[in-house]
């Protein structure tokens, strides 16, 4: 298929994030249409052109290869053809590869259309039942602690919903830095979205972090959402002792140690590790003035 007056045409695809019966009757006929695939992978595209009898060659151009397929795609575009750019789930450019494809399409001149599909971070959304308005989308989160860490803390007095992707093997630990740095906010861990073992898993960071932990490996594509900060808000953890409490008493209720709690949460704190386990001990024992329930 051929554009008219020879001039070419990029076509942004949304595609499903798990069941392929998401797949809009538009967006199946864009693909279907098209004069190529432009891919994140051509490996997981396979699938969905095997599922919908896709026909139309499949260009790889992932990340690390986005830059070199700018060529191909305004050789094609210069022919007239029609492009479907898509991801391997969901829609491109939401930390997905795209960008720079979509750029270079506007800036030479050729036109460049959406076509809308399914979206983890407004299905996670959907299913917190947080606030969805205002939020703040951010990718994924920094894989070092101490730069995670950081760039949570440039968040804290957000007052929006905040929304990030986790890889499996990090949620734990950036579940553990939400709680330290932003304290025991109300949070949801969607995970395998429109599959067969969706779910999503509600509680504070703090809960949700002890949760994970006990559970171990965790697979999949997980998607967090954590309620942004209420007025009024404090600087830092020193400042506001209830929020470490509730922290601490978080800890204690899922079974942590005292000595690991005061380890775990020091970092982020402000304090030391000595004056966290001493509040720990106190806020077990009852010794703060307050009783636990038997």
């Amino acid at each position: 298929m051929t554009h008219s007056r020879n001039r070419g045409r990029l076509l942004v695809v949304g595609t499903p994030i798990g069941n392929l019966d998401d797949l809009s009757p538009r967006g199946r006929r864009a693909l279907a249409e098209a004069d190529a695939l432009f891919c994140e992978d051509t490996r997981v595209t396979a699938k969905l052109a095997a599922r919908f009898g896709l026909r139309a060659p499949r260009v790889a151009c992932p990340a690390p290869r986005e830059a070199s397929g700018v060529r191909e795609l305004l050789e094609r575009l210069g022919r007239g053809e029609t492009v479907a750019l898509v991801s391997d789930a969901g829609m491109p450019t939401l930390s997905d590869p795209g960008a720079r494809l979509v750029e270079a399409a506007r800036e030479a001149g050729h036109d460049v259309a959406v076509v809308p599909g399914p979206s983890a971070p407004a299905a996670a959304l959907a299913l917190s039942g947080l606030s969805a308005v205002p939020h703040t989308f951010l990718g994924f989160l920094p894989a070092r602690d101490g730069e995670r860490r950081r760039f949570l803390e440039g968040l804290r007095e957000r007052p929006e919903t905040l929304v990030w992707f986790e890889a499996p093997h990090r949620l734990t630990a950036s579940l553990d830095a939400a709680a330290a740095v932003l304290g025991p906010r109300r949070a949801c861990v969607a995970r395998e979205l429109t599959k067969v073992h969706e779910e999503a898993l509600r509680g504070t960071l703090p809960e949700l972090a002890s949760l994970f932990r006990e559970r171990g490996t965790v697979r999949g594509e997980i998607t967090v959402v954590v309620e942004g900060a209420t007025a009024p808000t404090k600087t830092s953890e020193a400042e506001d002792p209830g929020s470490l409490d509730a922290l601490i008493r978080a800890g204690l209720e899922a079974g942590e140690t005292v000595k690991a709690l005061s380890r775990r949460l020091a970092p982020g704190s402000g304090r030391s590790a000595r004056a966290i386990y001493a509040r720990a001990l106190a806020l077990r024992d009852g010794s703060d003035g307050t009783r636990r329930a038997p």
